[in-house]
């Protein structure tokens, strides 16, 4: 099998729909791997994915979470919300400390 790594960037990049999604990119890194387990009874995948040689569910995830690391072109919608709203967490309580600050 070729490098997961690889699989998976190529699957960020050809589907945007995957870059959000954990089982839309297991799903598309399971068709690219071995086609014909798209074909079998989830259940059947979900507990045989050592017998079909096809990776976890969590090796997937997790490199996802590490291709979108180091290709930040890569990452979702949801990731710029997040930190948008992260942003405004840090200001909203970092004006709340300012309060308690002694002048």
């Amino acid at each position: 099998m070729k490098d997961l790594s690889d699989i998976v960037k190529k699957v960020l990049e050809d589907h945007e729909d995957a870059r959000d999604s954990d089982f839309r990119t297991i799903g598309w890194v399971y068709k690219a791997v071995k086609p014909s387990v798209m074909d079998l009874p989830f259940k059947d995948v979900l507990w045989n994915h050592k017998k079909y040689d096809i990776p976890s569910f969590e090796t997937i995830r997790r490199t996802r979470q590490k291709v979108q690391h180091d290709n930040p072109s890569l990452r979702g919608k949801t990731y710029l919300k997040r930190m948008a709203k992260q942003t405004e967490y840090i200001e909203k309580f970092a004006d709340i400390d300012k309060r308690w600050e002694i002048p």
